[in-house]
C-alpha cells in the first residue's frame, strides 16, 4: 500500500516562506560554481620553462666520475712507493665509494630531465641534453667493459 504525499491545508502555498537572511560570515555570495573568496580570473598562456637543473645535475656527475677516477689513479700510482702495500687492495673498492653519490645525482637529473620534456621542441632539446649528460657515464661504461671483449 502506498502512501500519497501529504497535502497542505487549503489557502496555504505547498512550500513554507522562509524570511530572507543576509548572508554573514560564513556564508558565500561567491556565483554558483565556485569556490568562496575565489573569482574567476582569466588565465594567460602557460609559459613553460627550460629546467636546466638536469642539465647541471648531469654536469655535476661527470664531476664526479672524473674525481673518482682521479682519485683511483693517485691511489695506484702511491701504492708502489710504500715499503709495505698489504693495504693496497682497498683502492679498488674507490669506484665503488663514488658510486652511490654519482648513482643518486645521475638519477635525479634523469627523473627531472624526463619531467620537462613534456613540453615544446626548444625545452625538449635541452631537457634531452640534461638526461643525455646524466645516462653517458654509464654508456661510456659500459663500452669500456664490452669493447675489449671483441678486440684481440
Amino acid at each position: 500500500m502506498s502512501m500519497p504525499y501529504p497535502q497542505p491545508p487549503a489557502g496555504q502555498s505547498a512550500v513554507p516562506a522562509r524570511p530572507a537572511q543576509p548572508a554573514g560570515q560564513g556564508y558565500s555570495t561567491a556565483p554558483q560554481g565556485f569556490a568562496p573568496g575565489y573569482a574567476p580570473v582569466p588565465q594567460g598562456p602557460v609559459v613553460q620553462k627550460v629546467n636546466r637543473l638536469s642539465i647541471i645535475l648531469g654536469i655535476v656527475g661527470w664531476v664526479l666520475v672524473g674525481l673518482t677516477v682521479l682519485g683511483t689513479y693517485l691511489a695506484i700510482r702511491a701504492i708502489p712507493s710504500d715499503a709495505d702495500p698489504s693495504g693496497a687492495d682497498i683502492v679498488g673498492f674507490i669506484p665503488f665509494l663514488g658510486l652511490p653519490f654519482i648513482g643518486s645525482v645521475n638519477l635525479a637529473g634523469v627523473v627531472i630531465g624526463l619531467v620537462g620534456a613534456a613540453g615544446k621542441p626548444k625545452t625538449q632539446k635541452l631537457n634531452w641534453l640534461g638526461i643525455l649528460l646524466n645516462v653517458s657515464p654509464y654508456v661510456v661504461f659500459m663500452a669500456l667493459m664490452i669493447v675489449p671483449m671483441f678486440v684481440k
